[in-house]
């Protein structure tokens, strides 16, 4: 297999590993069962555990920022951008993405090396957050009003946080709950916004 698709298919292994088994159990042995391959086949393609893990994250960061760039590129409306942020966040919980996500961030915490890598893609899905806004909001009075960058790190915040509330609090504070809650006020938003254009 050429160099390039071994070393995804390690990351991909590494994204399901920290998804199911966490950080603290995804070892090279348990990514080599994941994957189906040797673990000796990891420090072939990457220096070590924390050098995989670093570009797991770039990885797996990249990929899912520009499924969500294409899927917003064209959106009509906060109800629409609504459903489909709630279409990719599934898609997200399905992937594993979300999980091992937030698996390396908490191990950011120990790893210089990963919270770089952390602080770099964090900073995208900020930029991107905020390039959505930015268009949903376009020319409309509320533009200057609201502070959009502010906002955009928060729905990053939220974003990585709606995970972990959703095993604290379930029914109260889970992705469906949340999302049902954006979807009933988006119309009102999209009403305002119309209104003032």
């Amino acid at each position: 297999m050429p160099r390039p698709e071994t070393r995804e298919r390690i990351m991909q292994a590494t994204v399901r590993t920290l998804s199911v088994e966490g950080y603290s159990k995804t070892t090279a042995r348990a990514i080599a069962k994941t994957g189906g391959f040797a673990p000796g086949v990891i420090y072939y393609h990457f220096a070590d555990l924390g050098d995989l893990f670093a570009a797991t994250a770039t990885y797996t960061s990249q990929r899912r920022l520009e499924r969500y760039r294409a899927e917003t590129a064209e959106v009509s409306g906060a109800t629409d951008l609504i459903g489909r942020l709630r279409v990719l966040y599934q898609e997200d919980e399905s992937s594993g993405h979300i999980a091992a996500i937030q698996e390396l961030v908490a191990a950011a915490v120990t790893s210089p090396q990963l919270a770089e890598t952390v602080r770099a893609e964090t900073a995208r899905w900020q930029e991107f957050a905020e390039s959505v806004l930015n268009g949903l909001l376009g020319e409309s009075p509320l533009a200057a009003l609201l502070p959009v960058p502010e906002l955009a790190a928060a729905a990053v915040a939220t974003y990585l946080g709606l995970e972990m509330l959703s095993h604290l609090h379930a029914e109260r504070y889970g992705a469906p709950a949340m999302f049902d809650a954006a979807t009933r006020l988006a119309p009102l938003l999209d009403t305002i916004l119309a209104s003032d254009s």
